[in-house]
């Protein structure tokens, strides 16, 4: 503002403070008591005498030692006249103006009534559930009032971000203390933007959305100082927030599923596909239609991913890998098939909040009476049209502690990266029929498989794409893609090596002829040739450090870019300590040993022993039977007692696609257990592919469920038949409506083989041996 000369007269005008004073301040009350305490604080400062006596009575008075002793410190004080007296005002700024100048005065009025502009949006988020709509608004008007006063004290800035963080993005203390020094309030009115919800709503983005936010954030601002970071980024993201749930159920009178989730877990699995239905034929508010058309309009093109946000998922607390859905769409045809596709598919990951697997595992947590809430992240694909397909380059997950070591050479905090061609799907769930490539990107050059016969065997065979002709994901052959593109995949040269005369060749540029050679996939070249093991590093590192505990990425690659999708606390290590097998076991007690894969792990008191017999199992005839032995190791994990028992069978526990050579179990039908082993036979050059890193081992890692490879075949390697298969089945007396499969589940009590002794087993990692046996 400019203050007022003097005139031609020789006169001076009114002050520029006394016009700001009796036309901004004066008229309003609240506002005049506010300027006047900081004036008064102002004059303190300056140790000015003649402030005290007005300080006094502005306070309500100095206590003298009589009336402390007549009120006492156990006693409320007497109520003072809150406003301010008639001439104090006046007496206040009349000392201010005998000892500072015009201009001092003047500036600081305008920098208090600047505050109050501030204020505004503080008093919006004292709101504690303040409408988004509100909110919204307030921000802006922040914003365009920043944008002409940028001396905002730092203090201040720092309260309104934590505000609208606490407001957004979570509650929890731990995710506040990071995001604040990263997250600006201009970069919260950009997520606003992209926010859709009830007007009046007091949602969150959640957890995965809110995640991805501050990753992005911290690798933005680690830029400067990171050249590796300069090609990480985002993919274009939307979000729904986590309140639209409850409108989507008071809309279509659903509120009777709200308290399933206190229903025992047998309940609830035969109540999903019946909620999981009605879901999908309910309809949405008019508001969030309207607003869901704007994000196709915004989206037209590109397929999207519709992906589960809870307020609870990918927490500080609980990660819920995998738990709820996230639903891929090719997002072509007209408008009215688009929206359909969506609201369809957000109907789905909204049924699977109610879903067995996720509320058995808030009751473990004692989150179960916690009001969960579903917000919904859409984002586009990463990737590239080719042919009729639409795909990432690759695509995976990456540890910043690596939990399960195929190495004594891998230190924990080397990390591991989980990586495939294509879609990351086959990162994060288990397949049957595939092997994605395993690094230690502290150590890349350790892989699983060094010699020629593994490296061509356990290598990625199938891909997942998005097939835009037929309108629907799809798992392929990775040669039939590369036949499908004439060999031309973004990156491809980085992605796979050639097989010729009994050894791996790496491709020399993108011009080789892809389409003629017999190809594996190694992405040798990306490891070996890249930045990208430098880049996932420098990720890893300055994610890990702003969050101050390991982290838990996905991300994929257009064959240039690479984009960061989602970024969580890492799920809570296994205790690595030392163990030391006992010496001088006596033969007759020992039961089964490892020699392969091995990590450090003890389990103790074991009672009871469950195995799937690989070979009755192989021999079941539909895929419904083997579905029955899912069920009937979920039956037995509620009614054996808690970490009483291990489970042992074939192949890959919870497994999905082919599910003849691996028992398809949830989560909730085996959290009870204390160990899982999965029992590798020979048949077809088949051997169960390593977990680490997917879904199925974070839920694993979470329950402190060990886990262990068995490969009972191999020269060495102990397996006692006795034990397993010359006692006493008690799948009949515990289960009998089972009892037809007998053949295929063994229950053994360890007491029945052994009166009075149990079963413990000790894993030693670093000598890479497991011994379990009786004592």
């Amino acid at each position: 503002m400019n203050f007022p000369q003097k005139n031609g007269g020789g006169k001076t005008s009114k002050p520029a403070w006394k016009i700001l004073f009796e036309y901004l301040v004066y008229p309003d009350q609240n506002l005049l008591y506010r300027i006047c305490r900081k004036m008064i604080i102002y004059l303190e400062r300056l140790e000015i005498e003649e402030i005290k006596e007005i300080s006094s009575h502005f306070r309500g008075g100095v206590e003298t030692d009589e009336e402390s002793q007549k009120y006492g410190a156990n006693w409320p004080k007497p109520k003072v006249n809150p406003f301010i007296e008639e001439g104090l005002a006046e007496k206040i700024f009349e000392i201010a103006s005998e000892k500072l100048s015009d201009e001092t005065i003047a500036g600081a009025i305008i920098e208090w009534l600047r505050q109050e502009q501030a204020r505004e949006l503080s008093l919006v988020l004292e709101k504690r559930h303040a409408p988004l709509a509100e909110v919204d608004e307030a921000v802006k008007k922040f914003l365009r009032t920043h944008e002409r006063n940028k001396n905002y004290n730092i203090d201040e800035i720092m309260g309104l971000r934590v505000g609208l963080i606490y407001r957004f993005l979570s509650e929890n203390l731990s995710y506040i203390n990071i995001a604040k020094n990263y997250i600006s309030i201009r970069d919260v009115n950009q997520i606003l933007n992209r926010t859709i919800g009830p007007a009046n709503g007091n949602g969150k983005l959640g957890g995965k959305s809110s995640g991805m936010i501050l990753a992005r954030e911290i690798l933005n601002k680690k830029k400067k100082e990171n050249p590796l970071l300069e090609n990480v980024h985002t993919p274009k993201s939307r979000f729904l927030t986590s309140d639209a749930l409850y409108d989507f159920l008071h809309y279509n009178a659903l509120e009777e599923f709200v308290f399933l989730k206190y229903k025992d877990v047998e309940e609830i699995r035969e109540e999903y596909s019946f909620l999981e239905h009605k879901f999908k034929n309910s309809t949405f508010p008019p508001e969030t239609i309207q607003a869901l058309n704007l994000i196709l309009d915004d989206f037209e093109g590109s397929p999207i991913i519709v992906r589960s946000s809870s307020l609870l998922e990918d927490s500080f607390e609980a990660a819920f890998s995998g738990k709820y859905k996230s639903l891929f769409l090719s997002n072509i045809g007209t408008k009215k098939e688009r929206l359909e596709a969506l609201t369809n598919a957000i109907a789905e990951v909204y049924a699977s909040s109610f879903a067995p697997d996720p509320i058995e595992y808030r009751k473990e947590r004692g989150l179960i009476d916690f009001r969960e809430e579903m917000g919904i992240l859409i984002q586009q694909v990463v990737g590239n049209k080719i042919g009729k397909y639409f795909f990432p380059s690759y695509a995976g997950v990456a540890f910043s502690s690596n939990e399960m070591r195929w190495s004594t050479r891998i230190n924990r905090e080397d990390g591991v990266i989980r990586l495939v061609a294509g879609l990351g799907t086959r990162a994060v769930d288990r397949t049957i029929d595939d092997y994605p490539a395993l690094v230690s990107p502290g150590k890349p050059n350790l892989r699983v498989n060094q010699s020629f016969e593994d490296a061509v065997r356990y290598s990625q065979t199938y891909v997942d794409v998005i097939d835009l002709e037929k309108n629907r994901f799809e798992t392929i052959k990775f040669s039939d893609l590369v036949k499908e593109s004439k060999g031309n995949i973004p990156a491809i040269e980085k992605i796979v090596s050639f097989v010729r005369e009994n050894a791996v060749i790496d491709p020399i540029s993108v011009m080789d002829n892809f389409e003629k050679e017999d190809l594996i996939v190694t992405f040798n070249n990306l490891i070996n040739k890249s930045d990208f093991i430098p880049t996932m590093n420098a990720i890893l590192s300055e994610l890990q450090q702003a969050f101050g505990e390991p982290v838990d990425i996905e991300f994929a690659s257009d064959g240039k870019k690479l984009y960061l999708l989602q970024c969580r606390p890492q799920s809570k290590s296994l205790k690595n300590e030392k163990i030391k097998i006992p010496a001088a076991i006596d033969e007759k007690n020992k039961i089964f040993s490892a020699s392969k894969f091995v990590n450090n792990g003890y389990v103790p008191d074991i009672e009871w022993v469950v195995l799937v017999d690989a070979d009755e199992y192989s021999k079941l005839k539909t895929p419904e039977q083997m579905r029955k032995i899912a069920r009937i190791i979920g039956r037995l994990n509620n009614k054996l007692p808690r970490k009483k028992f291990i489970l042992l069978g074939p192949g890959r526990w919870g497994s999905k696609g082919d599910i003849k050579l691996g028992v398809p179990v949830a989560y909730s039908d085996i959290n009870n257990s204390a160990m899982l082993i999965e029992i590798s036979k020979k048949r077809k050059d088949y051997s169960p592919e390593l977990s680490f890193g997917t879904h199925f081992f974070q839920d694993l890692v979470e329950a402190d469920i060990k886990y262990l490879p068995l490969y009972p075949d191999e020269r060495g390697v102990l397996f006692n038949r006795k034990f397993f298969y010359g006692t006493k089945n008690y799948l009949p007396r515990l289960l009998p409506e089972y009892v037809a499969f007998e053949h295929v589940v063994k229950v053994t009590k360890v007491e029945e083989f052994a009166p009075g002794k149990k079963l413990f087993v000790y894993m030693d990692g670093d000598s890479n041996q497991a011994l379990a046996f009786l004592q």
